[in-house]
């Protein structure tokens, strides 16, 4: 592809960084210069036409073949806010086959129709992959335009917003992790006083954290720390009120949530609907309530026998929330035959503060049976259909079917260990063998430390250093640890700053599944290779983090098939595959690239910036 010059990158108006963030084009760099408008507009008709006003922008399509990056006119539909082009299916080897074991994936990506830069985006932001801000809703592939796609604008900051957040105090702020501090600590006490009364106390009190069993005074009540039950997180969107609830709790690394999955099956395809959202913000999870939806493009125009399009992804609202606080919001939706997911993230701990609601009719694999890696047949169905057949449909009806559920999870899962050692402590008590209850009292502390981060990870499971990142599927979600050079990281680190242009570095990632039952490992981007485009707007007046964080709305693909991972086989050991990247574009400056578990997806989730 042709090299975009340093001269065309610079050649409009130098302004500093007060001066952008005034404006609300903010870069993060002393001196900074926004790239011309031909460089970012992949869609020519566009790039003639923006300076007679968007009434007149023509859209049109991109071809799907060798020649995608090159335009025709039948029928009228892409180039933003239309869908951009879209790349061929990224190379991918080995086929998984049945019958035929699997240890590595090699992937590599088609490349981007965008011109090269002579820098990096990083260096000289913002690339040439920035698309121009265009104050309108977006248009999907037949050309119809698509209500509630449009977050902010210059004089609507929060444009998706039903009304205004209402905001109240919460009675306390106590958290998960607060009351399992106090949990290993006082056991640790009461076994050094031989206290059987309190030792019998504080072990339920922990049982009861864990699996989310129902705790007077506490407003995380019903979020279990161990995730089993995913099957019975499904929520309908009403018909009469065309609007679904869903209750969050943020705290230190989490958002837990009483949603995993949205039936919209009571809606008309062309309904517009509404999500609202309860958040409460426990100790430590102050962040801005930032739900990111991804959308397809129109059904009509999925291929025969073919996956849905990808389309847009956006941030639908960048709002402030305080710890100790509880805030409501409602959020405007498009027609509901776009729907693919909605993940809801904190950028003040990322990756390990999201969480993801799925459109429950969804289907994985997503066309046919798949191959895990140990080439065992996958049988296809929903992602709800997933967790049941794990966890079942009820899994706290009994205390039968909640430790069914719970021995799903893996024995290396933090909480699991947790978990363990508390019930066998509890049998120990029986006969007050103290040795074993200390022993058990032990274990309990460590694990609680090592449950306090996603970004590390537990014990049992080293780094690969053949690798730039570990990802341990456990617990329904994924720990994650990078290495770096020879050194493994000791703390959480999420970014991944090799990738910084196309083709200059492979991404060597080695998968880990602790977990009894089958994982997946999908890998996205959010427009670093079809565009994206930022939409500034400052919450300085409202104690929000200012322009530095921003609605964004973004070009999103794909870049492989996903990898099914066969079951843990037990005990300490894990499951090993090892995959390959070369991305040939350059990444999005907002996000590197989305990982995360299309077969169970909640929590199971690890974004690198």
């Amino acid at each position: 592809m042709m090299k975009a010059t340093l001269e065309m990158q610079t050649r409009a108006l130098k302004l500093s960084k007060l001066e952008l963030c005034e404006l609300g084009k903010i870069f993060l760099s002393k001196t900074l210069s926004v790239a011309g408008l031909v460089l970012v507009v992949s869609n020519p008709s566009y790039s003639q036409s923006i300076n007679k006003g968007i009434g007149q922008f023509t859209p049109i399509e991109w071809n799907s073949g060798l020649n995608y990056c090159q335009p025709n006119q039948q029928p009228p539909t892409a180039g933003h806010p239309g869908p951009q082009f879209r790349l061929p299916a990224s190379q991918q080897k080995p086929v998984p086959q049945l019958g035929i074991s699997s240890n590595s994936t090699s992937v590599q990506t088609a490349e981007t129709c965008f011109p090269e830069p002579e820098y990096d985006p990083f260096r000289l932001p913002p690339g040439t992959n920035l698309l121009p801000n265009v104050y309108v809703d977006m248009l999907d592939g037949t050309g119809q335009s698509m209500p509630n796609t449009l977050p902010s604008t210059p004089n609507i900051p929060y444009n998706l917003h039903d009304g205004n957040p209402v905001v109240s105090a919460l009675s306390n702020v106590i958290s998960p992790t607060d009351d399992l501090h106090s949990v290993v600590f006082g056991l640790e006490q009461a076994v050094a006083d031989k206290n059987v009364k309190e030792a019998q106390k504080i072990l339920k009190f922990g049982l009861n954290i864990l699996e989310g069993n129902e705790i007077k005074g506490r407003h995380y009540s019903g979020f279990p720390v161990l995730h089993y039950q995913g099957g019975s997180k499904e929520q309908t969107v009403k018909h009469e009120t065309k609007t679904v609830k869903v209750h969050q709790i943020w705290y230190d690394e989490h958002i837990e949530s009483d949603t995993a999955f949205l039936n919209l099956s009571e809606l008309d395809p062309e309904d517009t609907w509404t999500i609202e959202y309860t958040v409460d913000v426990l100790n430590r999870g102050e962040d801005d309530f930032s739900p990111f939806v991804m959308y397809f493009d129109d059904p009509s125009l999925t291929p025969k026998g073919g996956k849905p399009l990808p389309h847009i992804g956006m941030d639908q609202t960048f709002f402030p929330m305080q710890q100790g606080t509880r805030t409501v919001f409602k959020i405007k939706m498009t027609r509901a035959k776009y729907l693919n997911l909605i993940y809801t993230w904190g950028w003040r701990m990322h990756p390990p503060r999201i969480q993801a609601m799925e459109n429950s009719k969804k289907m994985f694999p997503p066309l046919a049976d798949g191959v895990d890696t140990k080439g065992n047949l996958v049988a296809r169905q929903s992602v709800v259909d997933w967790e049941t057949s794990v966890f079942g449909s009820k899994p706290t009806a009994s205390e039968a079917n909640k430790v069914a559920a719970i021995s799903m999870i893996g024995d290396l899962s933090p909480a699991k260990k947790m978990w363990n050692a508390f019930r066998s402590a509890q049998q120990a008590l029986r006969t007050e063998d103290w040795d074993t209850i200390s022993t058990n009292s032990k274990a309990a502390k460590n694990a609680y430390f090592d449950w306090r981060t996603r970004s590390r990870l537990p014990d049992g499971v080293e780094p690969d250093p053949e690798s730039d990142i570990t990802l341990l599927y456990v617990n329904n979600t994924i720990y994650g640890e990078f290495v770096d050079d020879e050194k493994p990281i000791q703390f959480a680190e999420v970014r991944w700053p090799e990738w910084k242009k196309r083709n200059d570095h492979l991404l060597n990632v080695t998968l880990h599944n602790g977990d009894y039952y089958q994982r997946a490992y999908g890998n996205v981007d959010f427009g670093g290779a079809r565009g994206w485009e930022n939409q500034f707007k400052s919450s300085t007046k409202v104690g929000g983090s200012g322009c530095w964080f921003t609605f964004g709305r973004a070009h999103w693909m794909q870049n492989m098939s996903a990898i099914i991972l066969a079951p843990s086989p037990g005990g300490i050991e894990t499951e090993k595959h090892t995959v390959n990247i070369r991305y040939n574009y350059e990444p999005s400056t907002r996000l590197r690239f989305y990982q995360f578990d299309p077969m169970h997806h909640d929590v199971g989730i690890y974004s690198i910036h």
